[in-house]
């Protein structure tokens, strides 16, 4: 396996557990009472922080 690749998996990787990150996210928001909207934007930042951690953290290896 190419080291081109690798990278792919592991950025595909991050997407998946920044798209767990952001449901998890929606589905306390939305426990706690919150409208809809609310809980999308909250889900929102949770996956673009999520993302943009694994990525700075692939960046570094």
């Amino acid at each position: 396996m190419s080291s081109s690749s690798s990278t792919h998996l592991w950025i595909l990787v991050v997407g998946l557990s920044s798209l767990v990150v952001a449901l998890i996210t929606a589905m306390l928001k939305t426990s706690t009472g919150s409208s809809a909207a609310e809980a999308t934007m909250a889900a929102g930042a949770a996956f673009a922080t999520a993302f943009g951690l694994g990525l700075g953290i692939l960046g570094t290896l």
